[in-house]
């Protein structure tokens, strides 16, 4: 799986380096890197919070590679664990960035962002600010002093605006991203497009589904360990064989996701397996169950062992 884009650049140096790509949740993260490398690694839902760890993105172009880290939402108050844990996550990303895109909505900037301007600022990064969902405005001119305040707060290297759903003017953010890259060699070979497991990929595509389907708070309560995969497994067919644990905090809960007569289920798993065949390029026997474990948001052991089982 590769993705690759870019034009001819001569006899010019080659650049490469990480980016992270940094800002409140639901501001369209996911949606950039997705559109930027015209390949889907991150999970995308119209909910906050459906990024819950580092995703790494891999671009390699004629004379460029760029390694993309798509961040958790970062959060101002982080309510448990796993907040806590996503916005270290997304600190992590931008300490080891050579280079971070500071993604926002097209109004002032509020606490959140004032944050994450002083830790780019702390940490002594280059940054490019991305203003995104541009497509919304009514008039362009309202641009104008958004883009004058956050000038005024920090020294952005480029302001770029964007619509990342439309893909309108990810050109122009890419061409300025790779101009402030240091010179040096690719760091990935360059027919890679992500660093995630199929495993781990499988995993966030039906939790995304589960997303899409519900409301309420049955998709923060919900996490996806893939029990067992196997490839062109004979026992089904020579399909691959995924199957997916489902946790959920409370019993409630488990009732909602399964539906009246397991249709609900059948309908998110019927869906994820869609996606499965068209990430894969094969046919997927999907099997979906769900369980209840108690207070696992909080609970730094199954938070290590979810991590460990979607390797």
């Amino acid at each position: 799986m590769a993705a690759s884009r870019g034009k001819g650049r001569g006899k010019l140096p080659f650049r490469a380096g990480a980016v992270a790509i940094v800002g409140r949740p639901n501001v369209g993260k996911s949606t950039l890197l997705n559109q930027l490398l015209q390949f889907k690694v991150s999970a995308v839902s119209p909910r906050p919070q459906t990024t819950r760890q580092n995703v790494r993105g891999i671009l390699t172009g004629d004379g460029f590679q760029v390694v993309f880290l798509d961040t958790p939402g970062y959060l101002g108050r982080p309510a448990h664990l796993l907040d806590q844990r996503m916005v270290r996550l997304a600190r992590d990303a931008v300490v080891e960035a050579d280079l971070v895109v500071l993604m926002v909505e097209p109004r002032p900037p509020g606490d959140i962002e004032e944050m994450l301007m002083d830790l780019i600022a702390a940490e002594r990064k280059p940054a490019l600010l991305a203003i995104n969902k541009v497509d919304t405005l009514r008039n362009k001119a309202e641009l104008l002093p958004v883009m004058d305040e956050y000038s005024r707060r920090h020294p952005f290297r480029e302001i770029v605006p964007v619509s990342a759903l439309k893909a309108d003017g990810l050109d122009l953010l890419l061409q300025l991203i790779v101009r402030h890259l240091p010179e040096g060699p690719a760091l990935y070979p360059p027919e890679e497009v992500t660093d995630r497991s199929e495993r781990s990929l499988a995993a966030d595509i039906v939790r995304e589904e589960v997303y899409h389907l519900y409301r309420q708070e049955v998709p923060y309560a919900v996490a996806v360990a893939i029990d067992e995969f196997r490839e062109r497994d004979a026992e089904h067919g020579g399909k691959d064989y995924i199957r997916a644990l489902v946790f959920v905090e409370r019993e409630g809960q488990k009732g909602i996701l399964i539906g009246k007569g397991g249709q609900a289920l059948k309908q998110v798993g019927s869906r994820a397996r869609q996606q499965l065949e068209l990430l894969l390029g094969r046919p997927v026997f999907l099997e979906l169950w769900v369980k209840v474990r108690p207070g696992w948001r909080k609970d730094p052991q199954f938070l290590r062992w979810l991590e460990e089982t979607n390797r």
